[in-house]
């Protein structure tokens, strides 16, 4: 089973893996290159497609690129039409409405007086992205944004008064930043055409997001670590075995604790199958709830796609990976038996107790021994001679001396508990020991706790059958 399910992670975590890098693969290699520096002498057409880096100096309109998805009054993003003086043309950049500050003020500073411009920060603004050819449909926009720009329309205004223009030419047209604008705004008068047309949409590259690319590549990285761990897993494990067992001249507590390492490793083993399979779970859950909210707040299916189910994906991968470490912190079985020798000493401290417990033990075989393994639950034990002992799970252990009994009582506990807003019921079966001298109205001694009515009737029974004398011992 184990084996079948290292292969099936194997197999899901590198079919996600490479999904995942088709989706944003290229688009990661090219940031990992860094943007590149569009110069004057460099050909649009040759960089179409690649992560770039312009400045922006002499961004002329604006328009709403985008608005946010069910609500048309509440723009996501703004695109600006920008002149290049170098190529004479214009081009376009597109910048969330948290990050246009720099365009948004180089934009205003343009339309003052050249002897205003001179007082404000004119330092260019960098945009970085991949340059992509514009539709029609972009082209119409900026074309719409250019018309109804005010430093364009102040430009027709006065062309259309020659005295006007005469008059304030140099005071709007008077430094360098006027001269670009006014031959701009005259290739606008003329109706010179623009062939082509092309958009940096910043921190996009191929229309993936910088932050999207990175989701996906996390992602994709953590399933092949996982797929890797599990191959690794699939060779490796189960492979340990128990070690050498103890020479009949070893303690009595080594063969004890050889002897229970079995069960041990079967209910570590049972702890981690569990949890594995609580890791698939959270993996399913996570990536259901993100694309689910992707869809419910009607985000475009790409983003859904490189965004969402990735997000998803990752948070299930992590909150999978941190169930299964907890799980394996507390399935080791060494750890378990090394607390098992320790509780024994804490319970029976007195010299030569723990070895004459282990004696018992031993000398009791797998005839007198019982077991109950539930979902969250193990227990193992045995009854001796002069003791009768229960061990759990997790190595703590439960020793009943069999000399100062006196009566053994069964007894179904059942209550609830609130969690949240509502009650959680539960119910246990225990098997109470009483020792000589101890009402029974008073609390019990020791106790043994079995998850199933059953599993505590069984052990009762096995106890009548081993009988004591002088205890009473009540089946339920």
């Amino acid at each position: 089973m184990k084996k079948v399910r290292n292969i099936v992670t194997i197999v899901c975590a590198l079919a996600a893996a490479a999904a995942l890098w088709m989706q944003a693969g290229p688009q990661f290699l090219k940031l990992q290159g860094g943007a590149v520096p569009l110069g004057p002498e460099d050909d649009p057409i040759q960089a179409q497609g690649e992560y770039v880096s312009r400045e922006v100096a002499y961004p002329v309109a604006d328009y709403v690129a985008e608005y946010y998805s069910g609500d048309p009054d509440r723009a996501k993003d703004y695109g600006y039409v920008v002149y290049d003086p170098e190529r004479k043309s214009f081009f376009c950049i597109k910048e969330s409405d948290q990050s246009d500050g720099d365009y948004a003020s180089l934009l205003y500073n343009l339309g003052l007086m050249a002897e205003l411009r001179a007082t404000k920060d004119m330092m260019p603004a960098v945009v970085e992205g991949s340059l992509e050819l514009m539709d029609q449909a972009g082209i119409d926009r900026a074309l719409a944004a250019l018309e109804e720009s005010e430093i364009v329309s102040l430009y027709f205004e006065m062309q259309d008064d020659k005295s006007y223009y005469e008059s304030y030419r140099d005071a709007y047209y008077g430094d360098e930043y006027g001269q670009v604008l006014e031959e701009l705004g005259q290739a606008l008068y003329d109706g010179t055409a623009q062939a082509q047309w092309y958009c940096i949409e910043s921190g996009s590259i191929n229309g993936l997001a910088i932050s999207d690319i990175w989701i996906c590549i996390l992602a994709a990285g953590l399933s092949v670590l996982i797929a890797l761990g599990s191959l690794i897993s699939l060779f490796t494990g189960g492979k340990s075995g128990r070690g050498a067992r103890p020479a009949d001249t070893a303690s009595a507590m080594d063969r004890l604790l050889y002897e229970q390492r079995g069960w041990v490793e079967e209910w570590c083993q049972y702890c981690l199958g569990r949890a594995s399979r609580s890791a698939y779970i959270s993996v399913a859950v996570w990536v259901v709830l993100l694309g689910a909210l992707g869809f419910f707040i009607k985000m475009p299916t790409q983003k859904i796609f490189v965004f969402y189910l990735p997000l998803g994906l990752l948070l299930g991968e992590l909150t999978g990976l941190f169930i299964i470490w907890v799980q394996r912190g507390q399935s080791k079985p060494k750890k378990i038996l090394k607390r098992m020798a320790k509780h024994i000493k804490k319970a029976l401290p007195a010299p030569g107790a723990q070895e004459e417990f282990a004696e018992d033990f031993l000398k009791a075989g797998e005839e007198w021994a019982f077991q109950e393994r539930k979902k969250d639950s193990m227990l193992y034990g045995r009854l001796g001679e002069k003791y009768w002992s229960a061990f759990f799970g997790h190595g703590v252990p439960t020793i009943v001396d069999v000399s100062r009994l006196d009566r053994v009582e069964p007894e179904t506990i059942s209550g609830s508990v609130r969690s949240g807003k509502v009650r959680v019921s539960y119910e246990s079966y225990v098997a109470r020991f009483y020792y000589q001298g101890t009402a029974l109205w008073d609390n019990a001694d020791k106790v043994f706790s079995f998850q199933t009515v059953s599993g505590r009737d069984a052990f009762l029974a096995l106890a009548v059958r081993k009988g004591v004398d002088g205890v009473k011992i009540r089946e339920a």
